[in-house]
């Protein structure tokens, strides 16, 4: 009689690899609107995307349905294994969006934090709640993401006693806390003065020194030459460029680039 298969217990999310993103011919609209114009774009795992260009081009968009915030009309996104295609109803099916937003942690220019929880509250609600983790085990992970992104001191503080670069920091902390496999940053730095814009940022490049896969919707153009790997241009609803800084920053191929970051950088 031959014996069972054994059991192959299952790797933590923070013991995995990074995983890849994959827009296939994406397009989005709003009533008559076109957002989103037949958008493809592949992220490899580990790899740090910035995307740039000028307001209503559909960046937040893309990010908001490839977390399942926004749906879309055509094509297909893949996230990992898992594939986001609208069904009949033009719905992502809701096991799919669980499953999705496990894998890809969101962070947004307002923070989002609960303004009644301090901030390690804030970082520990969602894996007790959501995860079912025990909550002194998530306490300790908690103090631990606070301690990484430099905000030990600050765990009991709540959100009205912190700056805004300490609340974005604490809004990366809560993200980890999920233990995503890439992380989303629509515009996390747009309200922060010069100085706090370092802090945010100094932990995004800790992050990709780690393997993170990261999609980052940015005016920090100077950031984006120095951390990311690509930059996309999107205007219009298209791609209108896509290549390392060194390309698209400094030697642009496309007028409409070109006239973007010169309005950008002066």
């Amino acid at each position: 009689m031959p014996m069972p298969a054994p059991s192959v217990p299952e790797v933590p999310a923070t013991a995995q690899p990074p995983m890849s993103i994959k827009l296939q011919g994406v397009t989005k609209r709003y009533g008559s609107n076109l957002i989103l114009d037949n958008i493809s774009l592949d992220v490899p795992p580990g790899e740090t995307v910035a995307l740039i260009g000028p307001s209503g081009g559909g960046k937040s968009t893309l990010l908001r349905c490839l977390n399942c915030l926004n749906t879309f009309e055509t094509g297909q996104i893949h996230v990992g294994p898992h594939v986001l295609q609208p069904d009949s109803s033009g719905e992502i099916p809701g096991p799919v969006r669980q499953q999705v937003r496990r894998l890809l942690g969101m962070i947004f220019q307002d923070f989002q934090l609960f303004p009644h929880l301090t901030a390690l509250q804030n970082v520990i609600e969602a894996p007790i709640n959501v995860l079912k983790k025990a909550p002194d085990e998530a306490r300790e992970r908690g103090l631990k993401l606070l301690e990484r992104v430099g905000l030990a001191a600050r765990a009991h503080a709540f959100p009205h006693q912190l700056s805004g670069g300490q609340k974005q920091r604490v809004a990366i902390a809560r993200a980890l806390a999920m233990e995503p496999r890439g992380l989303l940053c629509d515009e996390i730095t747009s309200a922060l003065d010069p100085e706090l814009k370092g802090e945010v940022l100094d932990v995004l490049e800790d992050l990709k020194r780690e393997g993170m896969t990261l999609l980052m919707v940015t005016h920090e153009i100077g950031f984006a030459r120095r951390a990311a790997d690509r930059v996309v241009v999107l205007a219009g609803g298209k791609i209108v460029e896509n290549g390392p800084p060194s390309q698209v920053i400094d030697a642009p191929q496309t007028e409409r680039t070109r006239t973007f970051l010169s309005r950008v950088l002066g």
